[in-house]
């Protein structure tokens, strides 16, 4: 989750059968409404998520992965929100699961 601009995402995480999400969605309390936005390229659960400079960023978590469980990732996509669109940015050194950024 992450909260900008008076709106809150709620960005993949687990469905209910063990598998990754990499659908978002966003609730605007004015409205009392969600909608859906631009997915994640990547499905993962157990990411980081943090807002910088007017984006958001999902880091690291837990991916799919057709060959096994889950593998533990190393890479970020950034949701511009004037565009409606995620984009991969350069990966981390090490891969993450299970941290907090909180806001920046």
């Amino acid at each position: 989750m992450a909260a900008f601009d008076g709106k809150l995402y709620a960005v993949g995480g687990y469905n209910g059968d063990g598998g990754r999400r990499s659908s978002v969605e966003r609730y605007d309390p004015v409205t009392n409404a969600w909608e859906e936005v631009a997915p994640m390229g990547t499905a993962r659960a157990a990411h980081a998520m943090a807002v910088l400079n007017g984006k958001l960023y999902a880091v690291g978590g837990d991916e799919a992965d057709e060959e096994a469980e889950g593998v533990i990732s190393n890479t970020v996509e950034r949701y511009d929100l004037a565009t409606n669109a995620w984009e991969e940015v350069a990966p981390m050194a090490t891969a993450r699961v299970h941290s907090f950024l909180g806001l920046l």
